[in-house]
């Protein structure tokens, strides 16, 4: 693909006093725009090709909307990743996994999370979200790189502290160590 390519660039980091950091937020000028739960679907084919790419292939649906999106393969430097990211809105999340599946791709893990958004007042500067996940409380800080270990060097995040590994990942990782958790990263009835 061209170097024009959309690309992701951001790091995530666990977050263990979520009221002290989105005070660190607040004091910055960011405004929170909304929380919303979010599936997450991932496909793949019956060889696990995208996997075996480094790519991933996922259907995320909230209360606003579903995305159809496309990773390429993962670089990282000390903690932040970047990659391609292609994605378009679906408007019937039901149709397209039944495309998908039409074409090859099963669904292959679900991970849910309940995401809080937040935006600064200067548009160049990254996004922060906090994720609410099975595996607990984290943040992740999106944008071009310079700006992201910027960011995350106001807010008090160290380097060290930088997560380049997925949810996905994560969880498997966990599910390796404990195998009584779910196949899947999904919330439970009563909440994460």
């Amino acid at each position: 693909m061209a170097a024009s390519s959309p690309r992701e660039t951001e790091t995530k980091f666990r977050l263990e006093d979520r009221a002290a950091f989105e005070a660190r937020l607040g004091k910055l000028g960011a405004d929170r725009l909304g929380t919303e739960s979010e599936v997450n679907l991932l496909f793949d084919d019956e060889r696990e090709s995208l996997r075996a790419r480094g790519c991933a292939l996922r259907l995320r649906t909230t209360e606003s909307g579903a995305l159809l999106t496309f990773k390429g393969k993962t670089d990282v430097a000390s903690g932040v990743k970047s990659r391609i990211e292609l994605e378009s809105a679906v408007e019937s999340p039901g149709a397209v996994a039944g495309v998908l599946e039409a074409l090859g791709y099963r669904p292959w893990f679900r991970y849910d999370k309940r995401r809080t958004t937040w935006r600064l007042r200067d548009a160049r500067r990254p996004v922060v979200v906090v994720d609410e996940t099975p595996l607990g409380l984290f943040a992740e800080i999106e944008g071009e790189e310079e700006a992201v270990r910027a960011l995350a060097a106001e807010l008090g995040i160290p380097e060290s502290a930088f997560i380049a590994d997925s949810y996905v990942a994560l969880y498997l990782r966990a599910r390796r160590e404990n195998p009584a958790l779910p196949e899947d990263m999904v919330f439970f009835a009563s909440g994460p």
